[in-house]
């Protein structure tokens, strides 16, 4: 039973087997070899025939193309290196059949005695005299011109007076067209008058095509020249004489068309690669070359644009005729779109009649509907003008309202100028202790009045969607350097504590609005030292990447405290706008509930927004998120005028190569010789030479420590720690200790501020020379400078006058614009500063009357904008018309001086 089984198992496999075998088909590889380039447009025709008959046939064929430039190149030794190279390629190959095209091709073919020398082979013009080995099986294709009917062609359709002949009788082919041309032409055509353009150049072919009479025409026959340094072809050629000619221009090949040749009865290489194709197909079903006629060779083809042209109808040309480059008519192009909106109009003119017959029985229902229609009507319109009114109303409350903050802004700010300034004036005086209580208490107040006057412009600002957030690259470390200076004495004074917590890994280079950030953390940090009485604040911050947008960060801010905490049914209106928990907080702490909101509308502006939990009693605990970008730059350039007086050597040292270019450019800008160094082995060796005044090197190094990087420097020499700029992105990390340590005396944070390092090399190269002079400058910051004041107000013209005569500049007051104008004659000052609103002339004219003075010095001097007036519209018409900067009242002396120095420099 088992042997049976096996049996019946192999029989069955056998049998699977000669089901599945199916016969591998043959491949006919065919070598086609051209005696020219493969840019001949002859040749080109000859094989996409050739390639396009065969990929029509239904046996498998590859065909390997040579073009071997024999025929321009026919030399003993081109020869043999296109001998060679043809047996080197192919000397592993299956070869087939052989096609050679030309005299060239063929006679380099019958000169290889040893290269496939069984294999058919099929030579295509290979010239007259030509004769293909006796008892080969090879086969032979003499094409060759019908002049005869090509030229009948021509003169039947055109109907001239003239014929011109194009040729060159300097070469084998011209001769032999110069033979068929006028043998049938001496023969036909006697009657005709016969011009004969022979050997001419390229410029004298222009120069008579330009002249040809418009009843003559032009036969164009292979012409080789050379025009402007390059050599032109025959299709080359004829183009740029069609483009001159008046006549007609005619050929025999039909791979001019496209050229501004008409047509006729012309020779066909793609016709010709066709019956090569029906020969190999033929040796493939016989294994033998079938006689290769050279009959039915040429076509009737023309140029439908140059039928066109001459106005030749497609009616009078010979029947079979080919047009190429047809370009259809618009009836053509859109047949189908013509009969489908012919039916429509047909459809529609039926339902039109059909709608007509219908007409005097809804009559009656039209002429009621045009009465609702026109109740409606009146209705629609009634309606929008209320609405309009309604929009008009809207709007000029908003301009009233924003006057009217605008307003109150400055009436408020004005005497609050007097009051702060007056203030901070009496407290540099070194009053008795009770008067500087006082003092303080006054100073406190306006500053708590001030706080409120910029929450309720911001909260407009924001309600009207006015707000701008900037995009501004910033440390987190500035961040946590400013909030703790902030409130750090304040925690401090109350009995509490106040820490910040910077999460590890947290991407400390970023950039955007840094000021709104500061001003929402002070607005929670605020709130929570306010309301906690005992315990702490806690400041943590953290961020998370965003998946999609690796350079997108969203920053989350945790304000801890442990406060009086919030009961959790007023939560939600907690950010609604003059809002407090609850009314006894309000009596208690004080404030105007704008904060909050404030807060929560430019974390939703910023692409974040606050949450909050608290318990009543324990404290709470406020997240808010925004989002920002990454910063890429170390540095980042402030001002555009930083130069030091006498250059010397700097030497950067930073594995960043960027960041390297970066700084080197920002430093050579202000005109150090600069020696920028990327490998850390190399520094060592650049500093031992001891000529370089400061030296800048970015801290976080891959190559070795930054402790040992620093001890290696301070061995080779203490001295040199003092010419160290220590760049580093890590607030927190390990080289404050270093710097204590041996000495560093300046460490920056990134992204760094030009002007901040511009001021530190300064101050490096200061302390080596002559500190004592540094702090001299420091204590009289305007010393020397000359400075216009144009103020209408007596107190805050005392208020300027005491902050820049204590920095030490001289001071010169006038009350009006006239007034300032007439100064300006007088004398020559290095900077204004001017109110707005004054009598007589305000500081908006005087300014344009300043900026379009005749003399250069005084239109260009300096302009500060010294008003109440903080409206971000306000501020930006003052900078439109001239003004270099804007300082708002009430005034910070420290502001006012930072930007005259500023726009000084």
């Amino acid at each position: 039973m088992k042997a049976h089984s096996l049996f019946l198992l192999f029989v069955f496999q056998l049998m699977s087997f000669t089901l599945n075998a199916q016969p591998v088909a043959k491949v006919t590889n065919v070598l086609f070899i051209n005696s020219t380039n493969q840019n001949m447009p002859w040749h080109k025709s000859v094989e996409s025939g050739l390639n396009k008959a065969l990929s029509k046939r239904t046996f498998d064929y590859e065909l390997f193309v040579e073009n071997l430039d024999v025929g321009r190149f026919d030399e003993v030794s081109q020869k043999q290196l296109m001998s060679d190279y043809l047996k080197t390629k192919y000397k592993n190959k299956q070869i087939d059949i052989i096609v050679t095209q030309s005299p060239s091709a063929a006679a380099l073919l019958a000169q290889l005695s040893d290269f496939f020398i069984n294999v058919p082979r099929i030579y295509v013009e290979p010239g007259v005299q030509f004769t293909p080995p006796e008892n080969s099986r090879d086969a032979v294709l003499q094409t060759k011109l019908d002049y005869k009917q090509a030229t009948a062609s021509a003169v039947n359709l055109m109907k001239p007076k003239k014929l011109i002949v194009i040729l060159d009788t300097k070469s084998e082919m011209g001769v032999n067209f110069y033979q068929g041309i006028f043998s049938v032409i001496n023969h036909d055509f006697p009657h005709l008058d016969v011009e004969q353009w022979f050997d001419l150049s390229v410029v004298e072919l222009m120069a008579k095509v330009k002249t040809a009479p418009a009843d003559s025409i032009i036969l164009f026959t292979p012409v080789f020249r050379d025009f402007k340094n390059k050599s032109l072809s025959p299709y080359q050629l004829v183009k740029l004489l069609v483009q001159q000619s008046t006549a007609p221009v005619f050929s025999y090949w039909q791979v001019l068309l496209g050229s501004g040749v008409v047509g006729g009865y012309v020779l066909s290489g793609e016709k010709i690669g066709e019956r090569v194709a029906e020969s190999i197909v033929s040796y493939g079903k016989n294994n033998a070359l079938n006689t290769i006629s050279d009959e039915g060779l040429s076509v009737y083809a023309y140029d439908w644009r140059q039928l066109k042209k001459y106005n030749i109808a497609s009616q009078s040309l010979p029947a079979q005729s080919v047009i190429a480059y047809y370009e259809p008519t618009y009836f053509e192009q859109n047949k189908m779109l013509i009969y489908s909106t012919a039916i429509i109009i047909f459809v529609l003119s039926a339902l039109l009649a059909f709608v007509l017959l219908l007409n005097r029985r809804r009559i009656q229902l039209v002429q009621a509907l045009d009465e609702e229609k026109q109740q409606l009507e009146f209705r629609v319109t009634q309606r929008t003008q209320e609405l309009l009114q309604a929009k008009e109303q809207a709007e000029q409350l908003a301009n009233s309202k924003s006057e009217f903050l605008a307003n109150m802004s400055h009436e408020i700010r004005t005497p609050m100028n007097g009051v702060i300034g007056l203030t901070n004036i009496l407290l540099a005086k070194g009053l008795p202790e009770e008067y500087m209580h006082y003092l303080e208490k006054i100073k406190y107040s306006s500053d708590q009045l001030l706080v409120v006057i910029n929450d309720i412009l911001d909260f407009s600002k924001i309600e009207s969607g006015n707000i701008k957030l900037e995009q501004r690259p910033f440390s987190v470390n500035s961040i946590v350097s400013y909030i703790n200076t902030t409130f750090e004495n304040r925690a401090h004074s109350k009995g509490i504590t106040f820490n910040i917590a910077v999460a590890k890994g947290l991407q400390l280079n970023l950039a955007g609005d840094v000021v709104r950030i500061n001003q929402v953390l002070i607005n929670l940090c605020s709130n929570a030292i306010k309301f906690t009485a005992q315990g702490g604040v806690r400041l943590l911050i953290e961020s998370v990447v965003d998946p999609l947008d690796r350079k997108t960060i969203t920053l989350h801010f945790t304000v801890q405290d442990s406060g009086i905490g919030i009961d959790e049914q007023n939560l939600s209106k907690l950010f609604q706008s003059f809002t407090q928990a609850d009314s006894s907080t309000t009596r208690k702490y004080g404030g105007t509930g704008l904060g909050l909101a404030i807060s929560k509308r430019l974390c939703q502006s910023m692409a974040g927004d606050i949450s909050v939990s608290s318990s009543k009693g324990v404290g709470s605990e406020f997240i808010a998120t925004m989002k920002v970008k990454v910063n890429e730059q170390a540095l980042i350039d402030d001002s555009q005028q930083l130069a030091l007086l006498e250059p010397f050597d700097i030497l950067i040292i930073d594995e960043n190569e960027a960041d390297l270019k970066l700084i080197k450019t920002q430093l050579s800008a202000m005109g150090l010789r600069c020696t920028p160094c990327h490998v850390v082995s190399d520094a060592f060796d650049l500093i031992k030479q001891n000529k370089f005044k400061v030296i800048v090197v970015e801290s976080e190094m891959t190559a070795i420590s930054s402790e040992t990087f620093f001890s290696r420097i301070y061995n080779i020499n203490p001295l040199l720690c003092n010419k160290l700029i220590v760049l580093t992105a890590n607030k927190h990390g390990s080289i404050d200790d270093i710097a204590e340590r041996i000495n560093i005396k300046t460490v920056l944070y990134k992204p760094v501020l030009s002007s901040v390092l511009y001021q530190a090399i300064r101050s490096r190269v200061s302390s080596l020379s002559a500190s004592h002079s540094v702090q001299r400058v420091t204590e009289k910051p305007l010393q020397g400078i000359k400075i216009l004041v144009v103020e209408d107000n007596a107190i805050n013209r005392i208020i300027v006058t005491d902050i820049l005569q204590t920095s030490g500049a001289q001071v010169h007051l006038v009350e009006n614009g006239v007034e300032c104008i007439a100064a300006l004659k007088l004398s020559l000052f290095d900077l204004i500063l001017m109110d707005i609103h004054m009598p007589e002339m305000d500081g908006v004219e005087a300014s344009k009357i300043i900026r379009n003075d005749s003399d250069k010095v005084i239109a260009n001097i300096p302009i500060i904008a010294l008003t109440a007036n903080v409206m971000q519209d306000d501020i930006a018409n003052y900078l439109s018309i001239g003004m270099n900067a804007h300082v708002a009242k009430p005034i910070k002396a420290q502001t006012l001086r930072e930007t005259i120095l500023h726009c000084l420099n």
